[in-house]
């Protein structure tokens, strides 16, 4: 239930033992690497650089290993595009192929990869080469296809020595100016092809004649004929009878070389686990470029957990054969370059990415995860309770943990699910929902329907219990790390200002004890008045100070909102209950008879599906909001970078540790 402890080391080991280190720490794992500068920002020589040790740098095996994955790529996109094996309920619930460092190691060795890699590229360069060829041959067949009509060959037409020919096209508007035009000269023959959307097609054969061929010019130029090239020497109606023939042979080859990829079907799983394994050799090759380097040994440096020390060591003396360099010093707890790692119980674990999608802590700064998941799974339940909904939610989440083969992060992404369920059901029962609807004689705490006012006053106790949480926990961080009189100004002095005065005003409206009244309203005074004096104490000079407090006192608003943000948690629970109920009585609406009897299942299962669907959602980003912005703001500002496993994260299969 911490971030856990860092330890950096430095190794120097012979450059020969290089790739053997570095393959046996990405089995470990648990390793990050750091970038060592041999330059500064500016690019000078770093002062503590070493004359003779350069960077590590591999260029050529970097390319070469992204060729391989760029050709693999492509082959498993091959398979996967033709591939008409069916996706069955069974290969779900086998999911990917599980597969220890090792087990993929020898895959890569045993398995002809390269072989049938470089077959399914040939073949897919081949089908493409015959797709474009087909697309190509449509495209021209459909430009022939417009002068079907015209009975001769285009070429012997262009061979006329007394007379010009043309073929063209005009827009369809100007057809009649054309006609009436045209029809004028005594030396022109013209023929219409064919009459499109906005064009129309023409044949135009003219004496050479200077004067007719002038006039014919005018005529062409006022009604923007367009001259085609129609470059092909038969007639257009037989050529494309040669284009459809030669169309079909192409498909003829496409079909072949379709058939022949999927013969390859059965090699999807094998290409994918290579795929997967040099992926995980590149990264090698990737992280080998932050190490330094002599002539004859290789530095490396990084951060491994405390707790692994040992077996890191052990490692290390393994693979180099005694023969190395090992230094081990503890993280400082203030350096903000040590990798944050977490490590929770069973339940808050599942929790943890929420923290990674705010921010991860910095090293010294505390784990949220723990701090924030009981009332995440409290907030959830009340924003989509429901019984049905939540016995739906758990029961899924328990067939897919038991049966379905999952990765490590689908499986955490299931588990926080299922925990959220058990909310979901508590909080049905205390709201009495069933699918929306009401038992009658089966016991509920509360009416949402009737005692909304009773669930939004709840709501907002909830948020002033979980903000003073938040400020009792920034209270707890500024003691431990010696700040106590901080603690008192920005904590106690607010607990004194907020407490006081909601004591004050429920005691003054309601008329109830004057004494208590009187003491909390002392009390409000004394935090207001507390809350101005230090809460500019960074500024200089008296005014600025005064006015930072003033400034900070008037915070106290966002306070005020924070807690009203707490009402979504009645607003989102009675959305999703009010819409359930019409579903409800949409499905006893059409019930009266036979034919609505056949859409009440339907209305019933969809309708409640897709509520159960939207109730999560809204639950999900609300809960997450309410943690981010009105309880993370109490306390915690993250800003730490994450521990990267030396593994990659494996698309295709499920890598066991």
């Amino acid at each position: 239930m911490a971030i856990v402890k860092m330890s950096k080391f430095e190794l120097v080991v012979f450059a020969e033992q290089r790739a053997k280190i570095l393959k046996a720490l990405q089995k470990f794992k648990e390793v990050n690497f750091v970038d060592i500068k041999l330059h500064d920002e500016n690019g000078e020589i770093d002062k503590d650089a070493v004359e003779g040790v350069t960077k590590y740098v591999n260029n050529e095996e970097l390319t070469h290993i992204d060729e391989r994955l760029y050709q693999l790529n492509n082959a498993i996109s091959l398979i996967k595009k033709y591939d008409e094996r069916k996706t069955r309920l069974r290969d779900i619930i086998h999911g990917n192929e599980n597969y220890t460092f090792d087990t993929l190691s020898k895959k890569a060795l045993d398995y002809d990869w390269k072989k049938v890699s470089s077959e399914l590229n040939s073949i897919g360069v081949q089908y493409s080469q015959i797709k474009s060829e087909i697309s190509k041959k449509y495209a021209h067949y459909d430009e022939i296809e417009l002068w079907e009509r015209l009975d001769v060959n285009p070429k012997e037409l262009k061979s006329l020595k007394k007379v010009n020919t043309f073929l063209g096209t005009i827009p369809l508007k100007l057809k009649g100016n054309f006609i009436e035009g045209i029809s004028e000269l005594d030396k022109t023959y013209y023929e219409e092809l064919r009459i499109s959307k906005d064009e129309v097609y023409y044949l135009v054969i003219s004496s050479n004649d200077e004067n007719e061929k002038e006039k014919l010019s005018e005529i062409f130029r006022n009604n923007s004929f367009s001259v085609e090239n129609l470059d092909i020497d038969e007639v257009p109606r037989e050529y494309k009878v040669k284009l459809q023939k030669e169309i079909e042979e192409l498909k003829k080859q496409k079909r072949k070389l379709k058939s022949q990829i999927k013969t390859y079907s059965e090699d999807l799983n094998d290409l994918q686990a290579v795929y997967e394994y040099l992926q995980n050799k590149k990264l090698r090759i990737v992280e080998s470029e932050k190490l330094a380097q002599t002539e004859n040994t290789v530095l490396i440096k990084g951060w491994i957990p405390e707790e692994k020390i040992e077996e890191f060591e052990k490692i290390v003396k393994s693979e180099a054969d005694n023969n190395y360099y090992l230094k081990v010093t503890e993280a400082d707890k203030n350096d903000e370059t040590v990798p944050i790692k977490l490590k929770n119980g069973k339940v808050a674990t599942v929790f943890e990415n929420l923290t990674g999608m705010y921010a991860y802590p910095r090293y010294n700064e505390i784990d949220p995860t723990p701090l924030f998941t009981p009332f995440y799974i409290l907030f959830f339940g009340m924003m989509g309770a429901d019984v049905g909904y939540g016995l739906v939610l758990l029961l899924a989440t328990i067939f897919v943990l038991k049966v379905v083969n999952l990765s490590s992060q689908m499986r955490k992404s299931v588990k926080f699910f299922f925990y959220l369920s058990f909310s979901v059901i508590f909080w049905g029962i205390l709201y009495g929902s069933y699918f929306g609807a009401e038992i009658n004689g089966v016991w509920r705490l509360v009416n949402p329907a009737k005692q909304y006012n009773s669930l939004l006053i709840g709501s907002i106790i909830f948020g002033v219990v979980h903000i003073f949480i938040g400020l009792g926990i920034k209270a707890y961080l500024l003691i431990r790390d010696g700040k106590s009189l901080d603690a008192v100004y920005d904590v106690l002095f607010w607990y004194m200002a907020l407490m006081g005065g909601m004591v004050y005003l429920i005691f003054k409206l309601m008329n109830l004890s004057s004494i208590v009244t009187s003491i909390s309203m002392w009390i409000m005074i004394a935090g207001m008045v507390g809350i101005v004096l230090t809460g500019g104490r960074e500024a200089k000079g008296v005014g600025a100070k005064l006015g930072g407090g003033l400034y900070s006192l008037y915070g106290i608003s966002s306070y005020v909102g924070d807690f009203v943000s707490y009402s979504r948690l009645m607003a989102l629970g009675l959305s999703g209950g009010f819409i359930a109920s019409a579903i409800n009585m949409i499905a006893g609406m059409i019930s009266g008879n036979w034919f609505g009897m056949i859409f009440v299942p339907v209305i019933l299962i969809g309708g409640h599906l897709f509520n159960m669907f939207l109730s999560f959602l809204g639950a999900y980003v609300h809960t997450s909001r309410l943690m981010y912005v009105e309880y993370f703001g109490k306390f915690y500002e993250g800003g730490g970078k994450s521990f990267k496993d030396f593994r990659t994260e494996s698309k295709y299969i499920n890598m066991d540790d």
